[in-house]
């Protein structure tokens, strides 16, 4: 409905006035009969000529306001209606017209009619308000549905489009072609065979701006949308996710199958030659039998890796509650690592803040964290290098981490090694993935320790980046979040801090597996 404005101009409108001469000609037809009666009373004596010629002459006035009245009034009615009938639009059409039918008197029939009116109007406004709401609601659950979804009339041209739809095809996709947005020639030619009728069809196919993804889109015929007899629905689901999955684990059955390969292959061999030709061959026999055991140790290592990984997954979705002092576990998997890091002829320096404060999580993941990094610094570091290893307050955070960026704690793990190509640095943490195949089985490698950093650091909501520079080394940073002096694990802060030697003992034990 209109605001109060449209009433004020309605009433600032002349008002209708009807035609003097139809108010005469029709006050003159109703006043005939008075005339002829008061003309006979003075042809019968009973009345005398200068009052029958006055009571003609009332009568007569009486019926022009009468009936000018009421044909003003109909006036009125009849320029509401026709300014109704002539709106540009239904809102014009349905506006507040009180004020300009105001001057209808409050009896006679223009004033029913005018009250008719008016309720009619109310009823039709409530009935086109429902029907908007209606109207809005499919509307609504269209653009709400996650997936993309388009429509395209007759001609291809893209009629409809939800918010799926454009944040993925662009925000102008409207009034553009199907084939400037979706270059895909099974797509087009779905879209030509729904257009002619023809049952649902369902296509798979790959888009690789602005990034690559898979999609299977499925397209139906709309016969019965007005204007478009031949439109069609395209509804997107998104399979990368599922597809990339699918590839994760065929890649993963592949790596472990190749993986263990090697190792059995080495056994089934040495085996076969100590029943046979190395039977009674003392020298052979011991050495088959060290490299026997070397390749069993290194299924172990994979088996255990694998597991370990495994269930660091299943629990990733539930953070750590109990506090956790980070300097115990970095002197003890310090002290654990000391023989073989003499043995490169490295050191391990710690740098530990000394108001350095806990930290929700687990001792024996973190321990395994610190393990692997520290483990590969060594591994990977030049002889006679230092290792150093730090933990403190993080100047700057990385825009991955998922918390609160004031008083996140970082863990930094340097070698002084060949360094890494840069190329190589976001797929170190895939499973199996190694920048020397060769090399990383020759130190002992699975290919599966990063992945578990990873997936630990993930389970602590924290981040993980690596750095580094070739001919200098690489930089390995771990950021987790403070424990709050109010936190949810306050009650488990107790027992866990320990002292060193029994984290050295939990490292052995993770080393022996």
């Amino acid at each position: 409905m209109a605001d109060v404005r449209t009433t004020h101009e309605d009433r600032s409108r002349p008002m209708a006035s009807p035609a003097w001469s139809t108010v005469w000609r029709i006050s003159g037809v109703l006043a005939t009969v008075p005339g002829v009666l008061f003309v006979g009373l003075a042809a019968a004596g009973e009345m005398g000529v200068p009052a029958a010629i006055g009571s003609v002459a009332a009568t007569y006035l009486a019926m022009i306001l009468i009936v000018r009245r009421h044909l003003r009034e109909l006036a009125i009615l009849r320029q509401h209606l026709d300014e109704r009938a002539h709106a540009g639009d239904l809102d014009t059409a349905l506006a507040d017209r009180r004020g300009a039918i105001s001057h209808i008197g409050d009896t006679g029939p223009a004033a029913d009619l005018a009250l008719s009116l008016e309720r009619a109007d109310r009823q039709v406004s409530a009935w086109i308000k429902a029907a908007h709401r209606q109207a809005e609601t499919p509307s609504r659950v269209i653009q709400a549905i996650p997936d993309p979804l388009l429509v395209v009339d007759g001609r291809s041209r893209i009629i409809g489009a939800n918010r799926a739809a454009q944040g993925q095809f662009g925000q102008h996709i409207e009034g553009r072609d199907l084939s400037a947005v979706i270059r895909h020639p099974a797509v087009l030619a779905a879209v030509r065979d729904a257009q002619a009728g023809k049952p649902t069809t369902t296509v798979e196919f790959e888009i690789a701006a602005p990034t690559e993804r898979t999609f299977t889109v499925q397209v139906e015929s709309l016969p019965d949308i007005a204007d478009h007899a031949r439109a069609a629905l395209l509804l997107f689901v998104d399979l990368t996710a599922v597809r990339r999955s699918e590839q994760m684990r065929v890649d993963f059955v592949a790596n472990v199958s190749h993986e263990l390969r090697t190792p059995l292959s080495t056994l089934m061999g040495f085996i076969e030659t100590l029943q046979g030709p190395a039977r009674d061959d003392d020298d052979a026999r011991d050495r088959f039998l060290e490299i026997m055991r070397l390749q069993s140790h290194r299924m172990s290592r994979l088996v255990n890796d694998l597991l370990s990984l495994s269930r660091i997954e299943t629990n990733e979705h539930s953070a750590p509650t109990r506090k956790i002092e980070l300097k115990p576990i970095l002197e003890g998997v310090k002290a654990t690592l000391d023989l073989e890091a003499r043995r490169k002829d490295m050191r391990v320096s710690l740098d530990i803040a000394p108001d350095l404060p806990p930290v929700f999580g687990e001792s024996d993941e973190l321990t395994q964290v610190l393990q692997n990094l520290m483990d590969n610094a060594i591994k990977y570091g030049r002889s006679g290098t230092v290792v150093e290893v730090s933990a403190q307050f993080a100047d700057k955070v990385p825009a991955a981490y998922p918390g609160k960026r004031d008083g996140v704690l970082a863990i930094r793990v340097r070698d002084r090694g060949e360094g890494i190509d840069a190329g190589h640095i976001p797929r170190l943490t895939e499973r199996f993935y190694r920048v020397d195949t060769a090399r990383s089985r020759e130190l002992g490698g699975t290919g599966l320790g990063l992945a578990i950093v990873k997936h630990i650091v993930g389970r602590h909501r924290g981040a993980l980046t690596i750095e580094s520079t070739k001919g200098e080394g690489t930089t390995v940073t771990v950021y987790l979040p403070r424990a709050s002096q109010a936190g949810k694990g306050a009650q488990g802060s107790g027992g866990d801090s320990g002292d060193v030697s029994a984290v050295r003992g939990g490292v052995r034990a993770i080393t022996a597996a």
